[in-house]
């Protein structure tokens, strides 16, 4: 019974590692620098954050009991592949203050970007496989992924149609390019007006249904402006919401409504 009571003992803790642990993880080329770590408290304000430090699998820092660490790279040769994982207690997250020392140069460029009233047409050099494009755009007072697409992948000329996604008035946009590493590049910001009509909609108070007078993407926001509906529609249906003030994100502008 004793020997059981420890295996249970050991295992729990060991399982209580494996879901209240996070990684980060860095990949790159060795360029002849070490990397930089802020290693915070936990959240009991005792222990470190930091649990194990790997470099290409092999563990090479443990238990770190300090507030900032280097991660001593100086065995490799430049351009040798490096993979930094580092292991962290779940309540924290340390910092690392230099990931770009062992980013490689990116060939990637945006050689082209126009807009007219149907498309948007893009052009890029560079790419890398496994990276994602994203057509952003300005609404709401905040930039916003409107369409997320897998890059082509190809070093050479990769060319991109997508069709229009305006609202009415002024329309704002850029296109957003992320490599595996996490490295980001964007295109310039190009402006278009849309002779698109305005949206309306009706009624100011409504019962079961909202009505717009066309086809469009919306959000709904409660008192509180919490998000409780979104879509593209021209009839958007309401009952199931509870009675109160409510919020219309429609066409770049934002309406009320009472919800009775």
């Amino acid at each position: 019974m004793t020997f059981y009571r420890i295996f249970i003992t050991v295992m729990t803790l060991l399982i209580s590692n494996i879901l209240f642990a996070g990684s980060i993880i860095l990949t790159g080329v060795y360029q002849g620098k070490n990397i930089y770590v802020q290693n915070p408290f936990t959240s009991n304000m005792q222990d470190f954050c930091t649990e194990d430090v790997f470099v290409n699998d092999i563990k090479i820092m443990s238990n770190i009991k300090q507030s900032a660490f280097e991660i001593d790279l100086s065995q490799f040769n430049i351009n040798d592949q490096i993979r930094i994982k580092i292991i962290h207690k779940d309540d924290c997250k340390p910092r690392v203050l230099n990931p770009q020392v062992i980013r490689q140069k990116s060939a990637f460029l945006f050689t082209s970007f126009v807009i007219d009233h149907e498309q948007l047409n893009w052009a890029t050099k560079g790419e890398k496989t496994g990276s994602k494009i994203s057509i952003e755009q300005f609404i709401y007072n905040n930039w916003v992924s409107i369409k997320d697409m897998p890059a082509k992948g190809s070093a050479t000329l990769n060319n991109y149609i997508s069709e229009e996604l305006h609202h009415s008035g002024t329309n704002k946009y850029r296109i957003k390019y992320t490599e595996l590493d996490a490295q980001v590049f964007y295109s310039r910001v190009l402006e278009h007006t849309s002779t698109k009509e305005p949206v309306t909609f009706y009624p100011k108070r409504a019962s079961t249904t909202l009505y717009l007078s066309r086809q469009t993407n919306y959000e709904i926001l409660n008192s509180d402006g919490a998000l409780v509906r979104k879509g593209n529609a021209k009839d958007i249906p309401v009952e199931d919401l509870k009675t109160g003030v409510y919020y219309l994100n429609v066409d770049n502008k934002t309406e009320k409504f009472l919800k009775k």
